[in-house]
């Protein structure tokens, strides 16, 4: 993505502000047993970060931060992660190129890449298998993935398993996973009854719309039986959501769900704009919509961060150029993403009151930083690079972000059960890293 900081970025007025308690205090876990702590999720919980899992991501992963904070209260407490070593699957880094900064991928080969993937990578996580692996974050996976359930074109229960074994099988960030074999098929929500969690964290259903939204609605079909870019039906999330809080409640466990986040608030939505100011007029780029028409773009259209260099190159400028459905997510599949967002979290509050679980509504948490938020003397916002929540990828947080995310669960933690788990203190948190000149 060249020459990024080209974007021309308005500036935003401080509206709100947080600041941290660091009073002495007793730390007690309150009411809450901590013993087996189990954090399920996707990418935000396994600590993917700068589009890559690595090692300092993990370091910094929201769970393995809130296991620090527990441990704290109860030191006897083990928490594990399925770490990668150094670069891990490869990640995203910036460099200066021909004197401008450039976010470079792990794949970049025009020169050196210090980020890209690490030997050790292809073998990963193997050695966890038989351990209890205590972060149970996986890339990639949508709550659909997790439960198997019968449905009119997977008419059995076992066809619904072989099916989310496929996904779990081609996934390399779930190796460390007990999957079993396509006969006998091991599934995700398996390894949460098999956990015996005390405490757990919830923060599963982002790709359940995600992957439809970063796809720009153009819906793929790699699996059989499976398109793993559709939205999930809203009663299917319902159910599947229920069918996860059960095995939990089933164990005794106390612990927090978090809901699922308006995808276009994060930079990835946010940083090309739909139009450039010829003296002071707005001149809309040309876009292809869900149904092929080609249109002008207009403000509720939203332009994804990939297609920025073709931009640059004058995609968008003409009918005969305008800019594919795949690179834009226009007004009629952004209003089906809010549609499925709210209904997905309407059922994470049903669900979560019905079995006695707190809630930390991340979604309304990110609206804040819609506009410029201070935490600490600390400024974020949703700006691409500089707004310092959000990693390289412009979709996962930085390690500052995922402390911020940890202090929210903390606090909600304290709230619901009694505990006094201090607040973590995210000046010590690096956000994007950048480099010398």
């Amino acid at each position: 993505m060249k020459k990024i900081f080209t974007v021309s970025i308005l500036a935003v007025t401080v509206l709100a502000c947080k600041k941290t308690d660091f009073k002495t205090k007793t730390v007690s876990a309150g009411s809450a047993n901590f013993t087996t702590f189990v954090s399920v999720g996707n990418s935000l919980t396994q600590g993917y970060m700068d589009a890559g899992v690595y090692e300092y991501g993990q370091d910094n992963s929201y769970p393995n931060t809130l296991a620090k904070q527990m441990k704290l209260a109860l030191p006897s407490m083990n928490y594990v992660q399925a770490m990668t070593i150094g670069n891990g699957s490869g990640h995203m880094h910036l460099a200066y190129v021909n004197g401008q900064l450039d976010p470079i991928t792990a794949t970049d080969s025009s020169h050196t890449n210090p980020t890209g993937p690490d030997p050790s990578w292809t073998n990963w996580g193997a050695n966890y298998q038989g351990t209890l692996v205590n972060n149970m974050g996986i890339s990639g996976i949508r709550l659909t993935d997790c439960v198997a359930i019968p449905s009119a074109s997977l008419p059995s229960l076992y066809q619904a398993k072989q099916v989310n074994w496929v996904v779990m099988d081609q996934n390399p960030y779930a190796r460390f996973m007990k999957i079993g074999t396509l006969a006998a098929p091991v599934q995700y929500i398996d390894n949460i009854r098999a956990s015996k969690a005390t405490f757990f964290t919830c923060w599963l259903g982002d790709n359940d719309v995600l992957g439809y939204a970063l796809s720009g609605g153009v819906s793929s079909t790699p699996y059989n039986h499976i398109t793993i870019d559709n939205i999930t039906p809203p009663d299917v999330f319902a159910q599947k959501y229920d069918s996860i809080l059960t095995a939990f409640s089933n164990m005794g466990a106390q612990g927090v769900c978090m809901t699922i986040p308006n995808v276009t608030s994060i930079p990835y939505f946010n940083t090309v704009p739909t139009h450039i100011l010829v003296n002071g007029v707005k001149q809309y780029f040309y876009i292809t919509q869900w149904d092929g028409t080609v249109r002008l773009a207009t403000d509720k259209d939203y332009i994804l961060l990939p297609a920025y260099d073709s931009i640059s190159q004058g995609e968008g400028t003409s009918m005969a150029r305008a800019i594919p459905n795949n690179q834009v997510l226009d007004s009629v599949e952004a209003d089906s993403v809010l549609s499925a967002t709210i209904q997905y979290n309407n059922a994470i509050y049903s669900l979560a009151k019905q079995f006695n679980f707190a809630v930390v509504d991340i979604n309304a948490i990110l609206k804040q930083f819609q506009v410029s938020y201070t935490i600490d003397g600390i400024s974020f916002s949703r700006t691409f690079i500089q707004g310092g929540m959000f990693g390289l990828d412009g979709i996962h947080p930085n390690a500052r972000g995922y402390a911020v995310v940890a202090n929210y669960i903390i606090d909600e933690i304290n709230t619901k059960y009694g505990s006094s788990l201090p607040d973590v203190d995210i000046t010590k948190f690096k956000g994007i890293i950048f480099p010398n000149f």
